[in-house]
């Protein structure tokens, strides 16, 4: 893997050389991003203690460095299986975008995010956060879920990572939805 630093720097040329020399020193001593991987097509598999937690699919991956910090960019998309301990599948997502915080476990998705659990129960939102130290996804965000027989709205949810379980922390509606339209 190739690590390649890059430091950009803007240098006025209307500038005297001291102050110059200046906003160099300043910039050198700024966060600076290394650049760590880079990929297209890319799997990635999430395990923990052996068991297989999550198989991540991005259209292109983009890691970086800052300031101590692993971040993976997914620009172009993002899909993920989660799986349960014995290894059954329990909910799907997908997503335009996504930024997979290493260091601190948590994975940010954002544009028409789709979750669906294996109740059939689907989650519509622009964005989710994925924290894995506490095992729940969060947001802040309209959502909208489509169950069997209802749809429900609102502002903010909580739930378990495999979306088995979820509150809608402020619901805004209740639409029945009749069995011969399914």
């Amino acid at each position: 893997m190739n690590r390649i630093l890059y430091i950009i720097l803007f240098i006025s040329s209307a500038c005297n050389i001291d102050y110059a020399k200046e906003n160099v020193n300043n910039m050198l001593q700024a966060d600076t991003l290394i650049y760590t991987q880079q990929g297209t097509n890319v799997t990635i598999k999430y395990t923990d203690s052996g068991y297989l937690k999550a198989v991540i699919f991005a259209k292109k991956l983009v890691g970086f460095k800052n300031d101590g910090n692993e971040i993976i960019k997914m620009p172009e998309g993002i899909k993920a299986d989660f799986y349960n301990p014995d290894g059954e599948k329990e909910s799907y997502l997908s997503a335009e975008q996504g930024i997979s915080y290493q260091t601190k476990k948590i994975t940010e998705v954002y544009k028409n995010v789709v979750v669906v659990n294996k109740k059939g129960e689907k989650l519509n939102t622009e964005k989710l956060i994925w924290d894995q130290n506490q095992q729940k996804i969060y947001t802040n965000s309209f959502v909208k879920i489509t169950t069997k027989n209802e749809i429900i709205t609102g502002e903010g949810l909580t739930g378990k990572q495999d979306f088995s379980e979820w509150t809608i922390l402020k619901p805004r509606g209740v639409i029945q939805i009749e069995k011969d339209t399914l």
